[in-house]
């Protein structure tokens, strides 16, 4: 109290000795200023300044200053509003001060927030001139005082870096805004005291966002990955490092919380169309544009894959929501069903490109990643799909690289059957030498699986000169699977219509041995389980299961998958509880590898247990 009582007195003191020809500015500190103004609920105007070169200077400087704020409006608004001082930069004390200053030039008169914080600022040769502008500048700087006693929050910043934000954006299924500036900028200084303080705006980004604050002036690596050339700049990208959204300048509260709005909408992802599918076609005509159908099941893994992270790239999201009517449809719930049939879908997921015709020009099937389906998206715009390259090849066209990008839309299209007709047509065409040049032979790995062929029998009789072009090890792998789907075309059909060739069946178990096919015993084992449960023959599926399991020839991963397909499709509950039998076993093996420390990464332990569970109760449905 004693404190307060002797600075009232020497205010007082101040103010009818001297401070007339001062016109109401206190000989005060910025300290002592800001705390009179705290006190007062008062801001601080400060008359920044340079101290006059000569006594003549100086008189005249008083004297503006004194005419400029003895008016009676001007006087009026201070006495009410304001703690006045004066700052001679040259002194120690204007050179500690000059930070709050923010980079804006002197002299100047600015208004500031008792905790330093700039509010406005108004040219003393402009104030002279018309005194009204430093009474708009006091009052804009009151009304931002006001809002800023109202706000209490901030943007929180993370203190990691953008390597550690990224996991953490992904584990939260967040996006990352980065406030990038550099030490040089005053629109990112005023960023951080007046609008990222602001209570609406700080609640927003610190509930959607992981928040980073990163100097672009340092970290210029960034700065070109992300193409920034102006400060302040505000990035939103994603777990990936991927950019999002960028917007930049010194902006408001509303206007920023927009740019985060629009970041999150971005990063939904491929904008889908609302409604039913003859207005998508109707759409697609009035457009000109291709659909884009993205054809799924609920219970499909790799659809939703695809639609976690691959149809919210921000690149794939860019270019679809510019190019085509995206639709996605569930090919087991209403229009889906028909449109399964329409467009003979058989696996998921699978995407058309679609005219407006109702015409499939391209297709993708199954899971890729974000460059390949731009990759494909691309050529289903420019008018070079699958259906351009069907006719391409029916008018002859035969040139390598024509029939490289041909042969892999036919595999993204799932089309394997006539991916390797092509395939073998090509190959009739040259001479079987040139199979071990590596493209050719890459072709050979990747498309033939035709026992029958004369490719394929021309690299089995060659086989030790392929071993030592690419490796025994991947030529043994390659030989092996073709004889071992040729083992599985004796059994044909669907439902009551299947057919087992068992006469042909025998004569291939017969060529295998003549052949000295090695491995051709572990071969005919998986064909027999093959055609028992083709046939729908689950005893003998079993049967045979069990003796594989005697030999100790079966990994965890075969194992798993035959007891999915018992599960699934047998309904005898005995030949269940047999099967229940094996994955109790197992589980207690891996069990015990587990104990002893010796068990893989992958312990299929939790999935035993739960196949055996469900292997003793009657099939669903039953």
């Amino acid at each position: 109290m004693k404190k307060w009582i002797g600075i009232w007195f020497w205010l007082l003191s101040t103010l009818s000795l001297g401070a007339q020809n001062k016109a109401g500015f206190l000989d005060l500190s910025w300290e002592q200023a800001a705390e009179l103004a705290e006190k007062e609920g008062k801001i601080v105007l400060v008359d920044v300044m340079r101290p006059a070169r000569t006594p003549q200077e100086q008189k005249k400087q008083d004297k503006s200053l004194y005419d400029l704020f003895s008016k009676p409006e001007i006087a009026a608004f201070c006495q009410k509003h304001v703690v006045a001082i004066r700052m001679d930069m040259n002194s120690e004390a204007g050179k500690a001060f000059a930070p709050k200053m923010v980079m804006y030039m002197y002299p100047t008169y600015a208004f500031f927030m008792p905790n330093g914080d700039i509010l406005e600022v108004v040219s003393p040769f402009h104030a002279m001139k018309e005194p009204g502008k430093l009474l708009a500048a006091g009052e804009k700087a009151l009304s931002a005082a006001a809002i800023k006693r109202q706000n209490s929050r901030s943007i929180v910043f993370a203190e990691q870096s953008l390597e550690d934000a990224m996991k953490k954006a992904k584990q939260e299924n967040k996006l990352i805004f980065i406030d990038a500036y550099t030490a040089w900028c005053q629109p990112c200084v005023l960023m951080a005291k007046n609008v990222f303080s602001l209570d609406r705006v700080a609640d927003f980004y610190n509930q959607h966002f992981i928040n980073l604050k990163i100097d672009f002036g340092e970290k210029k690596e960034l700065a070109e990955k992300y193409g920034v050339s102006g400060y302040p700049a505000f990035l939103f990208v994603n777990g990936d490092g991927k950019l999002v959204h960028m917007a930049g300048g010194y902006t408001e509260g509303d206007a920023f919380i927009a740019y985060g709005q629009e970041a999150l909408k971005k990063a939904e992802g491929i904008e889908f169309f609302q409604g039913n599918w003859q207005q998508a076609l109707e759409q697609a005509k009035k457009e000109n544009k291709l659909i884009f159908i993205d054809c799924y099941t609920s219970w499909c893994g790799p659809c939703k894959m695809m639609a976690k992270t691959v149809f919210t790239d921000p690149e794939v999201a860019a270019l679809f929501n510019e190019v085509f009517v995206n639709v996605k449809m569930d090919m087991e719930k209403g229009e889906g069903k028909q449109l399964k049939e329409t467009y003979q879908v058989t696996a998921y997921p699978t995407m058309h490109f679609i005219n407006g015709a109702g015409e499939v020009v391209h297709t993708v099937v199954g899971s890729v990643d974000a460059a390949a389906l731009i990759r494909q998206a691309n050529l289903a715009r420019d008018g070079k799909g699958l259906a351009y390259m069907d006719e391409e090849y029916r008018n002859g066209n035969r040139e390598p690289a024509f029939i490289n990008d041909y042969l892999t839309a036919l595999d993204l299209a799932n089309q394997a059957e006539k991916a390797e007709k092509v395939c073998l047509d090509y190959f009739a065409g040259m001479e079987l030498e040139k199979l071990k040049e590596k493209p050719y032979w890459e072709l050979f790995v990747k498309y033939v699986q035709d026992v029958d062929s004369k490719v394929f029998l021309y690299v089995y009789e060659h086989r030790t000169d392929f071993y030592a072009l690419f490796g025994e090890r991947e030529v043994k792998a390659k030989i092996r699977i073709v004889w071992a789907m040729g083992a599985n075309r004796y059994v044909q059909g669907k439902g009551d219509e299947v057919v087992f060739d068992k006469k042909g069946y025998k004569k291939y178990i017969k060529r295998l041995a003549k052949a000295d096919v090695e491995g051709n015993l572990q071969i005919i084992d998986d064909a027999n389980m093959n055609n028992a449960e083709k046939l729908g023959d689950w005893k003998s599926y079993i049967s045979l299961g069990s003796e594989q399991l005697k030999k100790g020839s079966v990994s965890d991963m075969i194992l798993y998958n035959w007891g999915l397909r018992i599960n699934q499709r047998c309904k005898d509950l005995e030949l269940r509880k047999t099967a229940a039998v094996w994955f109790e076993e197992a589980a207690a093996v891996s069990a015990q590898r587990e104990a002893d420390g010796k068990n893989s990464m992958m312990s299929f332990r939790p999935y035993f247990e739960k196949l055996a569970e469900e292997l003793k109760q009657p099939a669903k449905g039953e």
